[in-house]
Order: C-alpha cells, then sequence, then structure tokens
C-alpha cells in the first residue's frame, strides 16, 4: 500500500468519525435542548459529507490505488480530484449547518458534482487501458454512469426550486432519483467491483462464470429498479411494468450471487478471519438490502416503506452502514492498512457493529409500530446509545490508524507488487470471456 493510498484512506476514515459525531449531534437534539443547532440543516451537512467525505472519498480512493496498475494511479491528477473531493466535502460540512440550502452549500455541492465528472471520465479511459477482469470493468463502468446521472437529482431540484412551480411529485422523485444511483448505482457496484477484483485474482472457471453474469444481471438491475422508487405516487402502467423488470432483475441477482458465493468459498478462506467475517456481515446486508428492495414492487411492502420516515432511514443506513461501511473496513483490514494498530481497529469496527446492529432493530421495530403494537417511549433512548456506540467505534477506528505503523510500500516495488497481486488475472479474463460467448 503506498503511501498516497494510506493518506486518503486515513482521511477518509477521520471524516466517517465527524459523519458519527453529526449523528450523535442529531439524536442529541432530538431528546435534549441544543440552542443554536438547526437540525435541518445539520442533518444535509450530515448526509452529504457522509456521501462525499467518507463513501466517495474512501471507495475511489480503493478503486484507484488497488485497482489500477501503479503507473496510471500515480498519476497527479487523481491527486488534484481526490483533492477536490475532500475540498467540496469539507465546504459542504462548514456551510451546511450555518445556512442549509445556501450560496455556498450549493457552490461546493455543485462543485463536488463537476469534480465527480471529471473523475468518472479519467478513471473511465484509465480502466479501459488496464488488465483488470471483464466483470470488474462493467461493474465500475456501471458506477461511474450511475454517479454521473445521479447528479440529474440535484439539478431537477434546483429547478422546482428556482422555478417555484411547487411540484411534489418531480421534487420527491429527484431525492429519490439521487437517492438510487447513489446507493443502488455508485455505492453498491463500485464496493463489490472490489469484491469481485478479489475474486478475479484466482484462476477458476465456475467463478469466472458466475462472477460474470453476477455482474451483468446486477449492473442492468440498477437502471430499471429506478422506477420501483416512483411506486409511492401510482404511476403509469410504462413505470409500473419497469419497476417489476427491476423487480425481477433483482431476484435473478440475488440467484447469481448466492451461485458465485458458493463457487468461491475456497477463494474466500485466502482472506484473514477477521476480515473475513465482517466482510461477510457486509455482504449479508447486501443480500437483505437487495430482497427488501425487490419486495417493494409489492403493495404491501410498498406502503410501508415509502410512507415510513424509519423504515426509510434504517433502510438508508443499512445500505450505508451495514453494507458499504463494513465492506470497506473489511477490505482496509485485508490489504493490511492496520500494521500496529491492527488489534485497537478490530475492537473499533466490533463496536460499530455492535451499534450498527442496535440501529437496525430500533429503527425496524419504529417503523413497524404503526401496525404492529412494537411501540416503545425506550426507542429514542435506544438509537441515541446506538449512536454513541457508532461515534466510538469509528474514533477507536481513527485512533487505529494514528498508532499504526509508517512502512508503505515504495513507489519502485509498486509495479512489482502489482504484477504479483494480478498475475493470474490474464487467465481469468479470457475464461470469463470465454464463459461468456
Amino acid at each position: 500500500m503506498v503511501k498516497a493510498e494510506k493518506r486518503w484512506l486515513t482521511i477518509s476514515l477521520v471524516n466517517l468519525s465527524i459523519v458519527a459525531l453529526l449523528g450523535t449531534l442529531l439524536r442529541s437534539k432530538i431528546l435534549f435542548p441544543l440552542p443554536g443547532i438547526n437540525f435541518g440543516n445539520l442533518l444535509h451537512a450530515h448526509s452529504h459529507f457522509a456521501f462525499s467525505g467518507w463513501v466517495t472519498l474512501c471507495l475511489l480512493a480503493l478503486i484507484v490505488y488497488e485497482l489500477l496498475p501503479p503507473d496510471l494511479s500515480r498519476k497527479r491528477v487523481y491527486t488534484w480530484l481526490l483533492a477536490g473531493m475532500l475540498l467540496s466535502a469539507n465546504g459542504m460540512l462548514l456551510s451546511f449547518p450555518f445556512q442549509g440550502y445556501g450560496p455556498v452549500s450549493i457552490t461546493f455541492s455543485t462543485l463536488l458534482i463537476f469534480v465527480s465528472y471529471a473523475f468518472s471520465w479519467v478513471l473511465i479511459k484509465d480502466l479501459s487501458r488496464s488488465a483488470i477482469s471483464r466483470p470488474v470493468k462493467i461493474l465500475l463502468y456501471t458506477a461511474l454512469a450511475a454517479l454521473v446521472a445521479s447528479s440529474a437529482g440535484p439539478f431537477t431540484l434546483a429547478y422546482v426550486m428556482a422555478s417555484h412551480h411547487g411540484n411534489a411529485v418531480l421534487y420527491r422523485n429527484a431525492i429519490y432519483t439521487y437517492l438510487h444511483l447513489q446507493y443502488n448505482g455508485f455505492f453498491t457496484l463500485g464496493v463489490l467491483a472490489l469484491f469481485a477484483h478479489q475474486l478475479s485474482a484466482h484462476d477458476h472457471t465456475a467463478v469466472a462464470r458466475n462472477l460474470y453474469r453476477f455482474a451483468v444481471i446486477l449492473s442492468f438491475s440498477v437502471w430499471p429498479t429506478l422506477c420501483l422508487s416512483y411506486l409511492w405516487n401510482t404511476p403509469n402502467i410504462l413505470v409500473r411494468t419497469m419497476a417489476m423488470a427491476g423487480s425481477i432483475s433483482l431476484v435473478v441477482t440475488l440467484v447469481w450471487f448466492i451461485a458465485l458465493i458458493r463457487s468461491s468459498k475456497v477463494m474466500l478462506d485466502t482472506v484473514s478471519p477477521f476480515a473475513k467475517k465482517v466482510g461477510a456481515l457486509a455482504l449479508m446486508a447486501f443480500v437483505f438490502k437487495t430482497a427488501l428492495q425487490a419486495a417493494t414492487v409489492l403493495p404491501v411492502v410498498g406502503n410501508i416503506a415509502f410512507g415510513n420516515r424509519p423504515v426509510i432511514i434504517g433502510y438508508l443506513h443499512l445500505v450505508l452502514l451495514g453494507f458499504i461501511t463494513l465492506y470497506l473496513l473489511a477490505c482496509l483490514v485485508h490489504k493490511g492498512y492496520f500494521q500496529t494498530g491492527e488489534h485497537l481497529a478490530k475492537v473499533g469496527i466490533c463496536i460499530l457493529t455492535g451499534a450498527i446492529v442496535v440501529n437496525e432493530v430500533i429503527l425496524m421495530l419504529q417503523g413497524l409500530s404503526p401496525i404492529l403494537p412494537l411501540y416503545s417511549a425506550g426507542y429514542p433512548w435506544l438509537l441515541w446509545g446506538a449512536a454513541i456506540g457508532l461515534l466510538t467505534g469509528t474514533v477507536t477506528i481513527v485512533a487505529a490508524a494514528a498508532r499504526q505503523g509508517s512502512e508503505v510500500l515504495p513507489l519502485k516495488d509498486a509495479d512489482r507488487h502489482y504484477q504479483r497481486e494480478h498475475r493470474p488475472a490474464a487467465h481469468t479474463n479470457n475464461r470469463v470471456y470465454t464463459a461468456s460467448h
């Protein structure tokens, strides 16, 4: 792991702890009077910084430095692009709490969008020149396409707000479009591209075949499942048909994912036990979130999902924390990011995982309370405790990052390391291509 990669990953982890701090303040605001804090503005800062300062920064750093060969990942343009994303994220962090959607926060939000355009363009060109496997490229191309397309959401919101039309349907659909393409598009496919890359390093025909099929159907599913987000308003028959097609594609995705996992058991045994357990929890969260997403095509499930704030928040946290965050942390452990601080990092990850589970359970119980006798006045306090657990876990992980050794892979050895890590890839590429044709 080269020095530049470690630097960006460390910054990302610090940002994760800031996200947890903002989440704790939000939960505290519900229970205690905190003068001077605007809940809505702080919520905007929390969500925007979680997306840009934590997930996007960490995910793109891993993609650039772990998937691209050193001669491409060392390009100065990536340093500038990652710095641009960090600047945008920090600008939103410092402006949203004080002005909400105001001139400064909108400026930094817009800057982030244009930086993501540039990043996607440069990365797609370099991916096309690299020797990574075909399934990984399919996932990454679709992930970056979803990242770019997600900007349609904010631009539509800007139009609705500037025109003063008061179109509530368009306003809400714009939000759902952005969230879907970020969560179920860029975040999900980006993380699973890292997982696919791990499997592609092994020469195994069955895995190559299942991996290719999984990558294709998952990438396809991103677009019709967007219509699932529009079912809240009883749309026309075309949207409902697309939503049904999307739901079916998710079921097929799960079938191929299970087949992929079953054929990959021997390969996954090479992963360190702790990283394997955390990664398994993350992939279980992926299965759960995909099943829930597919089920929203059913009216009884859709009505609960779209009209229930705790359920929506629970789903978003399931994806962002249970799936994305846990997998990224498992990836850092597996890649050797934590050195002398590894034990402390494991403690922090365990605390974080426990808090995520508590948070999800309470949110779901709270969401189901209108239809089941599950309401309890203690739920807000339990969620506050879970938020403190999330903050404790992330701060512990940052402390572990600060304690780690300073050894990094010298640049002169990076090419040799890349070739060693990717040696079987050419065979895998051929087998994937053959299996799919």
